[in-house]
């Protein structure tokens, strides 16, 4: 018996048992995707993220944007973004905007201590090389770097609208020989204060970065960082999707 003949016959014999034929399932087969890792530069990766989980038009607040590297390859005008950080007056742990008023905040800090004799005096690392902080902390070390993320979520909490997006970059260290998975202790904190972590991207550097005086190493040198993308809880159902990707 012919191909032909043997679909038909199930055809019939489906509308004959009173079965509905099923229906093919929506969509396209596609291997053009976001993926989760990239070797490559932040601005490369950046829009991807974008592409998923912030609309066209939508509010950004960029409070640590600094040279703007981020957005070298997102189209200019598809947000309405608000660029700032301390050099333009404006700390990252005190908005100059209103409660729930904004649809994403993107937050870059500095990542690490800076090791040296004098370098954690005044935390001027973080006020005059990465221009997105004031020294005001008393912590130190690593504990400084936290305290910066976690006062500055504070404030990205307050400025989100429900199911609005807070985009973070970190990136793990070892302190004082001890091993900081940084990333663990942002998603973990961050989870009590009404964010839930929607997505982890992981960016590995292209070169090898190296030591000037190696004696013994302890732990794996670190070559990645990370973008974790939180969500603003709103008490509704899970995140679905944008309802169009939108590609960058």
């Amino acid at each position: 018996m012919g191909r032909g003949m043997s679909d038909r016959s199930a055809e019939t014999s489906s509308a004959r048992s009173g079965r509905k034929k099923r229906k093919s399932p929506d969509g396209v087969p596609t291997n053009a995707l976001v993926f989760s890792a990239h070797v490559g530069r932040n601005d490369l990766v950046f829009p991807q993220i974008l592409s998923l989980y912030i609309a066209p038009g939508s509010t950004v607040a960029d409070v640590t944007f600094g040279k703007g590297v981020f957005w070298r390859n997102v189209p200019r005008g598809r947000y309405r973004l608000f660029a700032t950080d301390l050099a333009t007056g404006t700390d990252c742990r005190k908005l100059p905007y209103a409660d729930r008023s904004l649809d994403c905040v993107v937050f870059d800090p500095p990542y690490m201590h800076t090791p040296g004799g004098t370098a954690h005096v005044g935390h001027q690392n973080y006020e005059g090389y990465y221009r997105n902080n004031q020294a005001a902390s008393t912590s130190k070390y690593h504990e400084a770097v936290l305290v910066l993320y976690f006062d500055a979520a504070r404030e990205a909490f307050r400025v989100l609208k429900p199911g609005g997006a807070y985009i973070v970059k970190c990136q793990d260290e070892v302190c004082a020989n001890r091993q900081r998975l940084t990333h663990v202790e942002l998603i973990n904190e961050l989870a009590t204060r009404g964010f839930v972590a929607e997505d982890l991207f992981i960016v590995v550097r292209t070169g090898k970065p190296g030591v000037s005086r190696l004696l013994t190493q302890a732990h794996a040198r670190k070559n990645h960082s990370y973008f974790i993308v939180f969500l603003k809880s709103s008490g509704k159902s899970r995140w679905k999707g944008l309802p169009r990707r939108t590609v960058p």
